[in-house]
């Protein structure tokens, strides 16, 4: 319920603000909408246009019916997954805390925690104050929920994005190890008919392949996944583990930053949300009937000349509506 509340509370306001939305509005039915990433000289760019991109899908051309970019009304949706060392927690929330106070004023951000099941702990809001108290008294305790959690967020984010005009990006806060999750991953299930199967050598192989199969799940979703993992872990469950956040994280168009010290904390934080900053959404029209995998392919110019860094999803996959809307 708390989070259905969430997704009618943000949609309402957030299609009635003013933004810089280039051709933009509320997308329709069918709709389409791409999170892109823009480097130019080292730097994020965020002076583009409508005119400056180039959308192909499945490398038919088609027309960018809207772009969102950084001037934009925005969501960001901020799920706590800490249940570790409190010292590096503190840390990551007393940075967010700060760096929340600079947002532009037609940012709104969401609170949320994974452990032990989703909870919504503050609905979007522009409460600076509010936002800084709460996120001062999540708790740092229970059993890591991140992959639990994962598809449900990123399906209230979807929700968000596709009846509403903003942008919105997802950021996870965690330090969580493989083997802090209720699921025991530490010792797979092995199939005893399959003399093949090969958890019974590699125990990281379960975990790869639990990855993969989230990474696969999600691409029905677009909206960036950002993960700041506060603790690295080098045993062999958790670099496969780890390196699936990674996989996940850039599949989606976002990105994910494993802190190996304490001192890369701070500036592996501000790294992401300049990133979320910087998101553009482009946004264009389905129209042919099925569920299909869509690759992708975005071109950028950038003073009459392509630019070579643009980061996006390779393909997603949709279920995509008939000539007619059904």
């Amino acid at each position: 319920m708390a989070v259905f509340l969430l997704l009618c509370w943000v949609v309402w306001p957030a299609a009635g603000q003013d933004g810089k939305t280039d051709g933009g509005g509320r997308p329709g039915r069918g709709t389409l909408r791409v999170p892109v990433l823009v480097d130019v000289n080292g730097q994020h760019w965020e002076e583009g246009r409508r005119e400056n991109f180039r959308l192909f899908l499945n490398e038919q051309e088609t027309q960018v019916r809207s772009l969102s970019g950084p001037g934009s009304p925005t969501v960001f949706l901020v799920v706590f997954d800490t249940v570790d060392d409190l010292s590096r927690v503190d840390q990551a929330r007393t940075v967010l805390a700060e760096r929340l106070k600079d947002l532009p004023l037609n940012h709104w951000v969401g609170i949320l925690r994974s452990q032990d099941g989703l909870r919504v702990i503050q609905e979007p809001t522009g409460d600076r104050e509010r936002l800084v108290d709460q996120i001062r008294s999540i708790q740092v305790n229970g059993k890591a929920g991140l992959l639990d959690t994962l598809q449900p967020v990123s399906r209230l984010a979807s929700g968000i994005l596709s009846k509403s005009g903003v942008r919105v990006c997802i950021l996870y806060i965690t330090d969580s190890g493989i083997g802090n999750y209720r699921a025991d991953y530490l010792n797979p299930v092995i199939n005893a008919s399959d003399a093949g199967d090969l958890s019974r050598r590699f125990s990281d192989r379960a975990v790869q392949e639990q990855m993969t199969r989230l990474t696969q799940s999600l691409a029905r979703y677009t909206v960036p996944i950002f993960i700041l993992h506060l603790n690295y872990r080098a045993d062999s469950l958790n670099l496969a583990y780890q390196s699936g956040l990674e996989r996940i994280a850039t599949t989606s168009g976002g990105r994910a930053i494993l802190c190996r010290t304490v001192d890369e904390i701070v500036p592996g934080l501000e790294t992401l949300l300049a990133r979320m900053k910087s998101t553009y959404f482009l946004g264009t029209d389905l129209m042919t009937k099925g569920k299909t995998t869509i690759r992708l392919r975005i071109e950028v110019s950038h003073h009459g000349e392509e630019v070579e860094r643009v980061l996006y999803p390779a393909q997603v996959e949709r279920e995509r509506r008939s000539e007619d809307g059904r």
